[in-house]
């Protein structure tokens, strides 16, 4: 006897291709953030992050090609973490406050420093950093590609800054030791400039990481940026 068809127009019944995922793509990334926020980016393995989420290694492939594609999503991930109103009209306070914001990620996700790349694929956290950028940089009067290349040197600052400050402070002996070295070295009278520069500073301040960050930011906004139409910047007021 040959099997019944279905009837003419009926819908037929639908095929299973397999048991269905136990698991998103963001659940295996946001596995692959925790693991790297507790041990960095180099604990980041496809074994640890299917230990973690209580699955099998090769399943993950469902999911994710490779590790490198994991880390590209990872960088997404966290970024969608900074929300960025309008611009407000004042590029420079806009531009710092973008910068700060990424600092505060920097800080909350270490392991930005060593995974954010130039080939990161652009996502919507990372379209939305761009256009934010791009519209606080517009009353500069400075052309797309300008802007964007300011845009790039303030995020490539933040990550070498962050990376500084969480380097940390250098054993209290060896720097004994080394800035010993400095008094005889000036005596030779080679590095005028220097001793110079010494002479003056006057008493060294307390380290503010935050308050060093903000002036290198104008720093480099002042290089960068060269507003049109009389806009002032802090230095000339």
């Amino acid at each position: 006897m040959e099997p019944a068809s279905p009837a003419s127009g009926a819908t037929p019944p639908s095929r299973r291709r397999g048991p269905r995922p136990r698991h998103s793509r963001e659940d295996v990334v946001r596995a692959a953030v925790a693991i790297a926020d507790r041990d960095g980016l180099d604990a980041v393995t496809f074994r640890a992050v299917a230990s973690r989420l209580g699955t099998g290694v090769m399943s993950l492939y469902n999911y994710v090609p490779d590790k490198q594609a994991l880390i590209y999503d990872m960088v997404e991930l966290v970024s969608a973490e900074i929300d960025f109103p309008a611009p407000t009209g004042d590029w420079r306070a806009d531009m710092h406050m973008v910068a700060g914001r990424q600092r505060a990620l920097a800080h909350r996700h270490p392991w930005l420093i060593a995974a954010v790349s130039h080939l990161q694929p652009l996502g919507p956290a990372t379209l939305a950093l761009l256009e934010f950028a791009l519209g606080a940089l517009e009353p500069t009067g400075l052309s797309a590609r300008d802007r964007l290349e300011t845009i790039a040197m303030v995020n490539g600052f933040v990550l070498y800054s962050v990376g500084a400050e969480l380097a940390g402070a250098p054993d209290p002996e060896q720097q004994a030791r080394q800035f010993a070295m400095v008094p005889e070295l000036l005596a030779t009278g080679r590095y005028p400039r220097f001793a110079a520069a010494i002479a003056h500073g006057g008493e060294p301040e307390a380290f503010d990481p935050a308050a060093q960050f903000d002036r290198l930011i104008d720093k480099i906004l002042d290089g960068l940026v060269r507003p049109t139409d009389g806009l002032v910047r802090p230095t000339d007021a």
